[in-house]
């Protein structure tokens, strides 16, 4: 009698009270489908098919994995409550308790009742992130659904343009570095020109050097005339004292010029190392030009990089809207409580006989 009446109590009554709640009070949900996928411009790894022949592996990318612990995570949770009434969605049903969220629950319990009403999974082989999001209403469910996406296409976007700041920020650091270094060799050039009062010192020395040259071809012109005239007038001629004089004025004054390159400058140096000096500048001007440009190219390419590998949200299967109720699945439920409790039954009854037999 006591097996029987443990029987009745233990399986059949949690059972059929289980039945009658389930098929008079529990509330009809519908299911709302979708499935994306994380892509990229970036062009395929070739490993990455080598991968899909051996099934070495796990194809499924990181970011897959990421929207998946996001979709269930607390920060979505709250984030959608913020733009939808939660609250009121799901507890549409009156005298459901048990498939209903309640009124003026936590946010630990929220986010335990978003486990039970969204799920979330991902195809290792092709990396696609499916979810089915229930409601107690078919546009409710399709309506936390496309939040959901419109969620994770964000995040999307925003990891993806913190990945492409974070390959930028050292580019941009060189370019900024490449430019100041630039400004302060081309502030040094204009401080020395100001400094000496010289723009060019080649271009001046240049002159200079003309001007000698044109002074020894006079000189040499003077001394020809002068070698003429005493050949054949002798040297009591008088036009010979002026060509001698003329001479004398020519040497002195290409000597002046010839000073003029080793003697002191504005600035208490000799033009000569005021060239030396000039000459650096240009050498390090150069360099900061060559490496700006240089700089400026690493840039480009960084920025063509990382737009390539900008990544988005694929939605192939768009949130659907469900015609039927296909949860809570009424009989399933029965055969897990039924098994459940009978297996909770025939383990108490084997103590039972275990302890009886010990006697």
């Amino acid at each position: 009698f006591l097996i029987r009446l443990s029987f009745l109590v233990i399986v059949l009554a949690p059972v059929v009270v289980s039945a009658a709640y389930l098929y008079t009070r529990a509330a009809d949900q519908y299911h709302s489908f979708s499935a994306f996928a994380v892509r990229s411009e970036e062009a395929p790894n070739p490993l990455d098919v080598i991968g899909a022949f051996t099934q070495t592996g796990s194809t499924a990318s990181p970011d897959a994995e990421i929207l998946h612990d996001y979709i269930l995570s607390q920060t979505l949770v709250q984030e959608i409550a913020q733009e939808l009434d939660l609250q009121t969605m799901y507890n549409l049903p009156d005298g459901d308790p048990v498939f209903t969220l309640g009124q003026n629950r936590s946010v630990e319990d929220t986010l335990s009742y978003w486990e039970r009403m969204v799920s979330a999974a991902i195809d290792t082989n092709s990396g696609v992130l499916e979810i089915e999001v229930r409601a107690f209403t078919p546009e409710d469910a399709k309506v936390v659904a496309e939040a959901i996406i419109a969620h994770s296409a964000q995040l999307i976007e925003d990891l993806s343009l913190e990945a492409r700041e974070d390959a930028m920020r050292f580019t941009i650091q060189d370019v900024m570095k490449a430019e100041e270094r630039l400004k302060e060799m081309r502030r040094r050039i204009r401080d020395f020109r100001t400094q000496y009062q010289i723009i060019d010192p080649e271009a001046d020395v240049e002159s200079q050097v003309g001007i000698v040259s044109a002074l020894q071809g006079r000189l040499a012109e003077a001394l020809i005339e002068f070698e003429t005239i005493g050949s054949y007038s002798g040297n009591e001629d008088p036009r010979l004292p002026n060509i001698q004089r003329r001479i004398d004025a020519i040497r002195n004054q290409i000597a002046i010029e010839r000073d003029a390159v080793s003697s002191q400058s504005a600035g208490g140096k000799s033009l000569s190392e005021v060239i030396g000096e000039y000459e650096e500048l240009l050498v390090d001007l150069e360099f900061s030009q060559n490496a700006y440009t240089a700089a400026l190219a690493a840039e480009e390419q960084a920025r063509i990089e990382a737009n390539r590998r900008s990544r988005y949200l694929a939605v192939h299967i768009p949130p659907t809207r469900a015609e039927d109720s296909l949860y809570p699945q009424r009989l399933l439920l029965l055969t897990v409580i039924f098994a459940c409790a009978l297996a909770t039954w025939g383990i108490l009854i084997l103590i039972y006989y275990n302890i009886r037999d010990r006697r």
